[in-house]
This record gives C-alpha cells, sequence and structure tokens, in this order.
C-alpha cells in the first residue's frame, strides 16, 4: 500500500528509515477518510474490559476515525467524557460544550482534569505498529502528554493503518493498544 515507504520480505512489511515519517503521513492522509462501521462495538469493549467511567477520547475531524457515536455512548451510560485541547504547547484533557479552538479543532470549554484520573484515553493516529509506536500529525501534543499517563492509551485507526513497524523517534511514545473498525490489538508492557 505504500510501497514507497515499506520494502517486502518475508511477508512482513518494514520502515526503511525513521525521516520518512512525512512523507508517511501524505500518503495515509491520501487514503483517508475510510470506513468506520464497525468501530462503535471496539470502542465500547474496551470501555467495558477497562470498566473505565473517565475516557478521555477527541472530536473527531472528517478524516479521522468517527468515534463521536462512542462519545454519545459514554455520556448516554453516565461516564465522563473528556476531551482534549491545546493551552500554549500542552495538551490537556476537559469536559463542557465545544468550541473551536486550536487549529480549528472542536476543543472543550470546561474544568481540565488531572492525567492521574483519567481511566481510559483513546489517541487519534494515521497509523500504529506491532510494538505501539503510534504515528501522529507531527506536532507533538500526544508525545509530551502520553508519558505521564497511566491507565490504558489505545490509538484509533483505520483498518489499513496497522504496520508491523512505524519509523520512530526518542520523544515518541508507545500506546498500549490499536482499535480499528475490524480489530483490537493490545501491545504487552504499555
Amino acid at each position: 500500500m505504500f510501497e514507497s515507504l515499506f520494502i517486502q520480505h518475508a511477508g512482513k512489511i518494514t520502515a526503511m528509515h525513521s525521516s520518512d515519517k512525512a512523507n508517511l503521513r501524505r500518503q495515509i492522509l491520501a487514503k483517508r477518510p475510510q470506513s468506520s462501521q464497525g468501530l462503535l462495538t471496539n470502542l465500547v469493549r474496551i470501555a467495558m474490559e477497562t470498566q473505565a467511567q473517565v475516557i478521555a477520547s477527541y472530536a473527531p475531524q472528517h478524516s479521522e476515525p468517527d468515534v463521536s457515536e462512542f462519545n454519545d455512548w459514554v455520556v448516554a451510560t453516565g461516564r465522563e467524557l473528556l476531551l482534549p485541547r491545546v493551552v500554549g504547547g500542552t495538551l490537556e484533557f476537559a469536559s463542557g460544550d465545544l468550541r473551536q479552538g486550536s487549529f480549528g479543532i472542536s476543543e472543550p470549554d470546561g474544568k481540565t482534569r488531572n492525567l492521574s484520573e483519567l481511566e481510559l484515553v483513546l489517541v487519534p493516529a494515521l497509523a500504529v505498529d506491532a510494538a505501539g509506536n503510534r504515528l501522529g500529525k507531527g506536532r507533538g501534543y500526544y508525545d509530551r502528554v502520553l508519558g505521564d499517563i497511566r491507565c490504558p492509551k489505545f490509538a484509533v485507526i483505520f483498518d489499513a493503518e496497522f504496520f508491523d513497524q512505524l519509523p520512530q523517534e526518542s520523544h515518541d511514545q508507545r500506546v498500549s493498544g490499536a482499535i480499528s473498525p475490524s480489530a483490537i490489538n493490545y501491545f504487552s508492557g504499555h
């Protein structure tokens, strides 16, 4: 699928160089959006398995996996839904009504919650690999906060965005698992 960045050997796809992140991002974004059908079922399953009552999700942009039905489910079942917002160079999670915030993304206007209070975090991603390395959009907001979050952290991707290996850099933070419309992947040690 991303032939220019990956080489095929022994049936596995392996990344060539970490400097190819920008090109990989462009290729993935060019193939988005894809179907989110089935995603709600897998997201609910993770919430039930973790017994999470305080859930950090995101307000999906047009090209991202659509978690809006799940966000509605969180609220309808009496759980607390938190969404990210950018304050300065920091990402925080809050409740409240949505307004247009940084980068044209909808952000909550309510009270910020302490990271230690989070019980499940859903992270938008462009891709994830078998080791839990996540490819984001390149601004690093999630990478700067994920290391301080101790609860389960799941990247949310489309089905075609799971790889054996992705380029990584020292500041990249791994996730506990990845959720797509057709699968849930768990990564040990994260």
